[in-house]
C-alpha cells in the first residue's frame, strides 16, 4: 500500500526554483516562453531575468585581394537590447517577479548556457521553432544546443505561428495532464521530482508511459544480447509502472500508466499529443561525444517532436 512508501514520497514533497532565466529574441513568438515562467515564478516565489543575446552582423567589404570580413560596432545594438528588455520586463511581469535584464553577444546557445550557470540560474524556460529536416540541419537548433549542454533543467515552448502571447494568471499553472516517460533507470526517475511536485501545485494528472522499443535487450549474460519477446518486456513494464506509482507518487494526485511499443521519442510526442497533454516532463542521460553520436538524445528528440512544453530534467553533474 502507498503507505509503506511514505520515505520515498517525502523527497518529492517540494521543488525549489529561485531564479528563471528566460531568453528573448524580441519576435511576438517568443514571448511564449512567459506563459509558463511566469505562473512557475509566481507559484514558487522565483525571480525572473530576461536575457537576449546579440549577434554581431558581418560586413564583407571587397578588396582588391579578396573578401574581408569586418565585425559591426555592437554598441548601439546592444544598448537598444536592453531597453527592450527592460520595457518587456515592466510589460510582461508583475513587479515582485522582476528579476535582471541581460545582453550578451555572440552564439545563443552558448551565451544561454553560460549566463544561466553564472546567475546560478534553476531553471532555463525558452521558446523553440521545433525545425525539421533540412531547415533543422542548416539552422541548427538553439533549445537542443540549450538542452544538451545547460547545468540546470529547460523548459521549452513550442512557438505557435499566430498565438499571442498570453501570459497565464501569475498564481495558476497552466497544466492539467503531465506526461512522464519513464525508462526505469534512476535517471528517469529523477523526473518525477519535478513532475509530482508540479502536478500537486496545479492540480493535474500524471500518467506514466513506458515505450518498449523493437530492439535486442541484453539479459542474462555480460556482452550477449538477447532478443527478449515485446509481449514479456511490455507485461514487466505494466507491472514495474504500478510500482514507480505506489511509491513515488502520493495518493491524493490522480496518475494513470500506460506501454506502448516502438521509437522512444516519437511515440512520447504521439501520445502526448492523442491524450491532450498539457506537459513533458523527462529526466536527460546527458550523453556527449561518441556515446550522443551512436544513441543520440531522446530528450533533444522529443523537444524537437512535441506540440506542447518540454520540461528536461538534467542528471546532476559530478
Amino acid at each position: 500500500m502507498r503507505t509503506k512508501s511514505n520515505r520515498s514520497v517525502s523527497r518529492l514533497a517540494s521543488m525549489q526554483l529561485r531564479h528563471l532565466l528566460v531568453p528573448l529574441d524580441f519576435s511576438g513568438q517568443s514571448r511564449q516562453a512567459l506563459s509558463c515562467a511566469v505562473p512557475l515564478a509566481a507559484k514558487f516565489g522565483a525571480k525572473i531575468s530576461l536575457m537576449h543575446v546579440a549577434q554581431p552582423p558581418l560586413v564583407i567589404r571587397t578588396l582588391p585581394d579578396g573578401s574581408l570580413t569586418v565585425p559591426v560596432n555592437m554598441d548601439q545594438p546592444v544598448k537598444l537590447a536592453g531597453e527592450q528588455l527592460a520595457q518587456m520586463a515592466g510589460e510582461f511581469l508583475p513587479a515582485n517577479l522582476r528579476g535582471q535584464t541581460i545582453v550578451r553577444e555572440g552564439s545563443p546557445a552558448y551565451e544561454i548556457t553560460a549566463t544561466a550557470r553564472a546567475v546560478k540560474a534553476d531553471l532555463i524556460v525558452l521558446s523553440t521553432h521545433g525545425f525539421t529536416g533540412l531547415k533543422r540541419v542548416v539552422l541548427g537548433s538553439t533549445a537542443e544546443s540549450v538542452v544538451r549542454h545547460a547545468h540546470c533543467p529547460v523548459l521549452t515552448v513550442r512557438r505557435r505561428s499566430g498565438a499571442p502571447a498570453r501570459i497565464a494568471k501569475p498564481g495558476q499553472l497552466p497544466w492539467k495532464r503531465i506526461l512522464v516517460p519513464l525508462d526505469f533507470s534512476l535517471t528517469s526517475l529523477r523526473a518525477l521530482d519535478v513532475a509530482v511536485p508540479l502536478a500537486r501545485e496545479a492540480g493535474a494528472r500524471l500518467c506514466l508511459l513506458h515505450v518498449v522499443d523493437p530492439a535486442p535487450y541484453a539479459a542474462g549474460m555480460e556482452s550477449v544480447v538477447l532478443a527478449l519477446p515485446e509481449t514479456t518486456l511490455a507485461n514487466s513494464a505494466k507491472t514495474n509502472l504500478t510500482h514507480v506509482a505506489r511509491r513515488f507518487v502520493p495518493s491524493p494526485l490522480r496518475v494513470t500508466s500506460r506501454v506502448e511499443r516502438g521509437r522512444a521519442a516519437a511515440v512520447i510526442a504521439q501520445t502526448a499529443e492523442a491524450d491532450g497533454v498539457d506537459l513533458i516532463v523527462l529526466s536527460t542521460h546527458g550523453h556527449t561525444g561518441w556515446d550522443r553520436l551512436l544513441m543520440g538524445s531522446t530528450a533533444e528528440q522529443v523537444v524537437r517532436r512535441a506540440g506542447c512544453p518540454v520540461f528536461v530534467v538534467r542528471k546532476p553533474r559530478g
